[in-house]
């Protein structure tokens, strides 16, 4: 099945394991882990930034378990949008890319913004066009295809290793305990606050789902990509934060601009403290290019399906890119640069969306046995369904506490997003009867899998295609 007969069906060009793992970790190492520090300490969060950093980990471990899961059985395109449609209903799968969009827009330029910071430690040029810059370039590198893609962002990743292990293993033996007390200097609201916002780095590890049809044998590659980053990324990100308030005290560090690189002056020479801000530096550019990479999926995906429209599921002839995708991606935070608000409240409003989108993977896990057993079953990785419940309820929950906590902090911004939600299900009842006026059933075509999708591993004798049931 394909959404009409004009839409590419699949995309042709294929990454290996390493290329991803790069891409992956690229994604999830953001310079949100530089950036943050510095905002979170000007709010008052303190030394508590270091428990913070290690609860917002705790609901992406369970994250990550339900996408090794969810990808080994169902590696496609654009799972993140997938995997409520057809597992959830209709309607929870269009409100993904639905609420990502905008809430993209919005993030692209916050990487940017950071990139912008950072870089401006070696060059003293205008933030704006620094951030418009970057924001270019990279709508232009991923026009070019998945290939060229995975091929920068591999050298690019390797200065962000390079850099925080340069941070962090010197930086351990300069580390004053006593910059870890009090813990909670100006309460538990700041904490809340940084909690989610640290959670936003850490979310980058939904690439892999979202570009499992693009990977060489998905099925087994998608589980590794997954573990593999997580090992990497979360080690790199907890570190460099806790590095960071041991060496300089949170009131010293509040505010300050390229936080981590000028703390990295107080135990390294100006040059290894340069290529620390440089792997910054190089954290935004790779964030930008892989929140590009990822949501465009997600839109080519549910064009697919048309519950977008089906023109941005075209791929260019030559690169295979979902170029269409991307500009709609793209663009906008072009027009929006000298409109966004301050980092400190991007980053929560971020959080927010993510949460959601995680959220519904929970779910979906749950509900992954039930509603195709033998994707389950065949699955090269396969939780025993005990396990897989409990994983579940575990993501599940953890997401629903943290948008609680961060909503009890900015009331207003959780309003907005569960309003803009509620807002997509007119905007999704009208495209439903669009097509029932040209005599198709959109819920029906949500209820499968794309041809090429249906059966990945070798079946057994006799094995028929899941039959999924499926409500809106």
């Amino acid at each position: 099945m394909v959404a009409t007969d004009e839409i590419d069906p699949i995309v042709g060009k294929k990454i290996g394991l390493l290329g991803a793992v790069a891409l992956v970790v690229g994604n999830a190492i953001s310079v949100t882990m530089f950036l943050l520090p510095a905002h979170l300490m000007a709010d008052g969060v303190g030394p508590s930034i270091v428990p913070a950093v290690v609860f917002a980990a705790l609901p992406m471990v369970f994250g990550v378990i339900v996408m090794i899961q969810l990808g080994a059985a169902l590696p496609v395109a654009g799972g993140g949008y997938v995997y409520p449609s057809r597992l959830i209903g209709p309607f929870w799968g269009f409100s993904v890319p639905w609420v990502v969009v905008p809430t993209i827009w919005f993030g692209l330029v916050y990487t940017a913004h950071g990139f912008a910071e950072y870089a401006r430690f070696f060059v003293d040029v205008p933030l704006e066009l620094l951030i418009v810059a970057v924001l270019l370039a990279f709508v232009l590198l991923n026009l070019r295809g998945i290939s060229i893609v995975t091929t920068v962002q591999f050298a690019l990743v390797s200065i962000i290793v390079g850099g925080m292990l340069l941070f962090i293993v010197p930086g351990a033996f300069h580390v004053d305990f006593a910059n870890y007390t009090p813990v909670f200097p100006e309460g538990y609201g700041p904490f809340v606050v940084a909690t989610i916002s640290l959670f936003i780095g850490m979310y980058g590890f939904n690439l892999a789902i979202d570009i499992g049809e693009e990977l060489e044998d998905p099925e087994r590659n998608v589980p590794r990509v997954l573990v593999y980053s997580m090992v990497v990324g979360m080690s790199l990100m907890i570190g460099i934060v806790v590095i960071a308030v041991g060496v300089m005290h949170w009131t010293e560090l509040a505010g300050l601009e390229a936080g981590i690189a000028m703390v990295a002056l107080e135990f390294l020479p100006w040059w290894a403290s340069g290529f620390v801000a440089l792997a910054a530096v190089v954290g935004g550019l790779t964030t930008v290019n892989t929140l590009i990479v990822t949501y465009s999926r997600e839109i080519m995906r549910a064009a697919r399906d048309d519950v977008f429209p089906a023109a941005l599921a075209k791929l260019h002839p030559e690169h295979q890119s979902p170029n269409r995708a991307v500009l709609l991606l793209g663009v906008p935070p072009l027009v929006i640069v000298p409109f966004t608000p301050s980092p400190s409240l991007l980053a929560p409003g971020l959080g927010l969306v993510l949460l959601y989108a995680f959220f519904l993977l929970s779910v979906a896990a749950w509900r992954l046995p039930a509603m195709f057993p033998d994707r389950y079953r065949n699955a090269h990785v396969k939780l025993p369904r005990t396990a897989l419940m409990l994983v579940a309820i575990g993501g599940g929950v953890s997401t629903v506490v943290f948008w609680l906590l961060l909503s009890s902090q900015l009331p207003w911004m959780g309003l907005l997003i569960l309003g803009w939600i509620a807002l997509g299900y007119p905007v999704f009842r009208y495209r439903l009867t669009q097509f029932e006026r040209r005599g198709i059933d959109l819920r029906e075509r949500l209820r499968t899998l794309d041809d090429h999708e249906q059966i990945t591993h070798s079946p057994d004798p006799g094995e028929q295609p899941d039959a999924v049931t499926s409500g809106e």
